[in-house]
């Protein structure tokens, strides 16, 4: 897989993350909503990938955090 790849799959984490962020505070989700959990957990995820192939650690082990944050989420409206 080339760089470019890796690339696209950080931006689509990051618009994720991001918009999930903003749907809450416009009040178009609710901090508790599945939606919401699932865009950060998937948005995570992506920056994961492109982390560990960036090699870089710290954001590496920030996104590692962050999907778990969202599992957490996700478990307890479950």
């Amino acid at each position: 897989m080339t760089d470019k790849y890796f690339e696209q799959i950080g931006w689509i984490g990051f618009i994720l993350i991001v918009s999930a962020y903003l749907f809450v505070t416009i009040r178009l989700l609710d901090v508790g909503s599945t939606v919401y959990h699932l865009m950060n957990l998937a948005g995570a995820l992506c920056m994961v990938v492109n982390a560990r192939h960036k090699e870089a650690k710290p954001l590496f082990w920030l996104n590692v955090v962050w999907s778990l944050v969202a599992v957490i989420g996700l478990v307890q409206i479950n």
